[in-house]
């Protein structure tokens, strides 16, 4: 549950042992995990057909399964639900990841107390605490050299502070030299081939914000529209809904779909190549839907024409 705060996720334990399919879940958001040691590709099979036969639509949209081993199956999967998987070496990079120190803190003493492995002396208890600060003041110091280094590297430099105020707010995208890039993963290698296992797009950085850079995602070019009805539930407007009548007392708003992109998941800025002109952020695939991105947002335009209000995830209808 520390591990997925920022999703705000709520699981609760099976109450049968063994039970099929799932050992977590958390019924209000429709999500299950399956925590298994069987690593072989007929366990990762049968948990995807059990979830699709028995659960998914009615109870549950998402489906994780935590392999507790070294390595997992390595035949790709394809499926049209949200899923991901982790081996235990990348559960503890995810972990590294979406966490706040002070919750890897938390999580370091709760499995500490659970295994039984509390140390008794004072000592090595301030050795472990300063070892995990020297660690995270690294992390954040590369962070702040990298979050320098960036906006000397894409922005403007001071003429896009002599531009129209007005239209930098409303499309920050004008204070980039070039707003387009190629998103990368470390792992990917694809590239410059796009296939349906590749992990490298082209994209757009939209404006930054405290923890790092918010990328437009939306595949629509002027942004996407949602329709809210009168319980402000909100849902995103597919093309074929556009020759269809608003429901009644709803009603249809633009939004820019965006996605948090953290400096900890940037690696390596890279300065165009021979197939792209463009600049190529290198990152850690390790956010959500297997992104590089902490939390996707949907920032809706207000009557003045500005994009600086996020609705509420939560009231989402899948």
């Amino acid at each position: 549950n520390i591990v997925y705060s920022k999703q705000k996720w709520n699981f609760e334990k099976a109450v049968k042992i063994n039970q099929d399919t799932y050992d977590l879940y958390d019924d209000k958001n429709k999500v299950c995990v399956q925590i298994t040691s069987n690593n072989r590709q007929e366990k990762r099979r049968s948990t995807i057909k059990s979830f699709q036969e028995k659960y998914l639509g009615n109870r549950f949209n998402t489906l994780i399964i935590i392999f507790i081993a070294n390595s997992k199956p390595k035949e790709k999967v394809n499926i049209d639900f949200d899923y991901s998987d982790y081996d235990i070496i990348e559960f503890a990079t995810f972990i590294e990841t979406q966490c706040f120190p002070t919750e890897l803190l938390k999580i370091r003493d709760i499995l500490l107390t659970n295994l039984d492995l509390q140390p008794n002396i004072p000592a090595k208890q301030n050795l472990n605490r300063k070892t995990s600060i020297n660690a995270t003041k690294k992390e954040f110091l590369r962070c702040k050299k990298l979050e320098k280094e960036l906006k000397k590297e894409l922005l403007r430099n001071g003429d896009w502070e002599i531009a129209d105020k007005e239209v930098v707010a409303k499309d920050p995208t004008h204070q980039f030299k070039d707003s387009r890039f190629i998103l990368r993963s470390i792992e990917d290698e694809s590239y410059p081939n796009l296939d349906k296992n590749s992990k490298w797009s082209r994209s757009f950085m939209y404006d930054f914000y405290d923890r790092g850079i918010l990328i437009w995602i939306d595949t629509v070019s002027d942004g996407s529209e949602v329709i809210i009805n009168e319980k402000q539930e909100w849902y995103l407007e597919k093309y074929e809904d556009g020759n269809i009548p608003l429901p009644e007392n709803s009603t249809k708003i633009k939004i820019r779909t965006l996605g948090k992109l953290p400096f900890k998941n940037i690696v390596y800025l890279q300065n165009g190549d021979g197939y792209y002109g463009y600049y190529h952020l290198f990152c850690k695939f390790v956010g959500v839907n297997n992104d590089p991105f902490d939390e996707i947002v949907y920032r809706y335009k207000n009557s003045m024409g500005y994009y600086w209000e996020d609705l509420d995830a939560s009231k989402r209808i899948t």
